[in-house]
């Protein structure tokens, strides 16, 4: 039951304070910032990939092809190839507004989204807890790959709350809708469904794969009618692979390589693909009831593992900022997590930064291997734990078994949660 005492109003009026700070701040930034020329172009991604897109492509253009169009207020276009075809379409009633207009109600759309997948991740259950969540959703915002992310229009923020359902939906339906959001570009939506299948989420990744192969029928059908089926792919491919050669900017173990003196491409991506490949073998070797992804270690993993392995850039750090940090320190609060807490919270906070490439890549390594050690620690302890001892007495704490319900990999996954998301006490 939450509080309703003095200190809990005023905790509850504090987070409102908060966040009401926090998305005012956000907002005219991106107001004030449009149409002026900065480092990063205000609105950049959004007027190319999703503005520009969605009218070329009803216009009867191929979207994924190279182009020497002019956006007003931005520049010259780039080839339409970061985002799978499923995401124009969710993403396509905004663009028939004029391009500012289009902007800010995409940019305050994904602050809610940002607002509701850290309050979806964290399910805080006392008001001191929804300001400890409110201030984590503010450092997301404000600090922690916010800016970048929203300033460029980038769908990190959709893709955050793609997540947080993913981890928190009980239902397999439920949790491939937030699988759609989460793949919205390739690099993220791959290494997230691989993991969702070691970890035992088969339900949610065919849903999901089925809603996301639904929703780029209308776009795939115009692309090709547009371009033909050959123009089709073959833009897409050929695209795709000019952003995988592109480093500046970049964040991933790819990038890092490079800036460390290591220039051939296929070392660069061979080494991405093998942190994947680990990161997913160490995900078998957990004990089934910790091979969850709603495990802040397990998720923490997962996340490390998706940045590193290839093409990510600073405002992939919302990831971090927004889930991550938020996870470890309202809702695992442990001394073996501190670690990586420490590491998500300092290169989010930087990754606003051109400085801090280096070491935003160096970070996401060691966020991987320092939440992989704090998972092997507690399968050690679970471990332990199972091993009898003659006169040891239960925990007081303990819970008796039949409380809990099922994973979704388990023998009764099909009346269990989407991915073995335990129920609230």
């Amino acid at each position: 039951m939450v509080r309703t005492g003095a200190r809990g109003k005023l905790a509850l009026a504090g987070a409102v304070a908060v966040g009401c700070a926090a998305t005012s701040m956000a907002m005219y930034r991106e107001v004030t910032t449009f149409g002026k020329p900065e480092y990063l172009q205000t609105g950049m991604d959004f007027s190319n990939n999703t503005w520009r897109a969605v009218r070329d492509l009803l216009s009867g253009a191929n979207i994924y092809a190279p182009t020497h169009e002019i956006i007003p207020g931005i520049g010259p276009a780039w080839p339409v190839s970061q985002h799978v075809p499923a995401s124009l379409l969710w993403q396509a009633p905004v663009a028939a507004l004029p391009l500012p207009a289009a902007l800010f109600a995409f940019t305050f759309a994904s602050i809610l989204a940002i607002w509701a997948a850290v309050f979806v991740l964290t399910r805080p259950r006392t008001p001191e807890a929804v300001l400890l969540a409110a201030c984590c959703g503010a450092f997301a915002i404000c600090v922690g790959g916010g800016p970048v992310t929203l300033l460029m229009g980038q769908p990190t923020g959709f893709a955050l709350l793609g997540l947080a359902i993913v981890v928190r939906a009980r239902r397999p339906w439920a949790a491939a809708t937030g699988f759609l959001l989460a793949a919205s570009t390739l690099q993220t939506g791959i290494p997230l469904a691989l993991a969702l299948l070691v970890l035992g989420g088969w339900p949610v990744v065919w849903r999901g794969v089925t809603l996301a192969l639904t929703c780029s029928v209308p776009v795939v059908a115009l692309e090709v009618a547009n371009a033909g089926l050959g123009g089709f792919v073959g833009s897409f491919v050929s695209g795709a692979g000019v952003h995988v050669e592109r480093l500046n900017n970049r964040i991933d173990l790819g990038a890092l390589l490079d800036r460390l003196g290591v220039p051939e491409l296929w070392i660069r991506v061979g080494a991405g693909l093998a942190v994947l490949a680990l990161a997913l073998a160490f995900l078998t070797l957990l004990p089934r009831r910790l091979r969850r992804l709603d495990q802040p270690a397990v998720l923490c993993v997962v996340i490390a593992a998706t940045l590193a392995c290839v093409y990510h850039q600073p405002y992939d750090m919302l990831l971090v900022g927004g889930a991550v940090v938020p996870v470890i320190l309202v809702i695992d609060q442990s001394r073996a997590m501190l670690p990586a807490f420490a590491v998500a919270g300092i290169s989010a906070g930087l990754s606003s930064y051109q400085f801090a490439l280096v070491p935003e890549g160096i970070a996401v390594v060691l966020l991987g291997g320092l939440s992989a050690a704090a998972a092997w620690r507690a399968a050690r302890g679970a471990d332990a734990d199972a091993q009898p001892a003659t006169g040891r007495q239960p925990a007081a704490n303990a819970q008796p078994a039949t409380n809990a319900q099922p994973a979704a990999g388990g023998p009764a996954a099909g009346q269990a949660v989407a991915l073995g998301t335990t129920a609230a006490p």
